[in-house]
């Protein structure tokens, strides 16, 4: 297990918490404070998965026979 499933599956939860919690209340979020913190947090959450998939993907070892590979971003000319 890796820093993206434990960061996608807190999101995943976040999301259907919200949902609920959206679905079952009909002033939410019931001021701006709340909005704030309920935004701040899933923009938070979100860029710490993509982040952690960014970099676990850079960072992971090929299965073949475990050697470190590094990918650049430049294509040959």
């Amino acid at each position: 297990m890796n820093a993206y499933h434990v960061c996608g599956g807190l999101f995943a939860v976040w999301a259907v918490s919200l949902t609920v919690v959206g679905i079952t209340r009909e002033d939410f979020p019931g001021s701006q404070g709340t909005m704030r913190i309920v935004a701040t947090i899933s923009v938070l959450l979100a860029v710490a998965t993509i982040g952690s998939a960014i970099y676990v993907g850079a960072t992971e070892k090929k299965e073949n026979g475990g050697e470190k590979t590094s990918h650049s971003f430049v294509l040959p000319i």
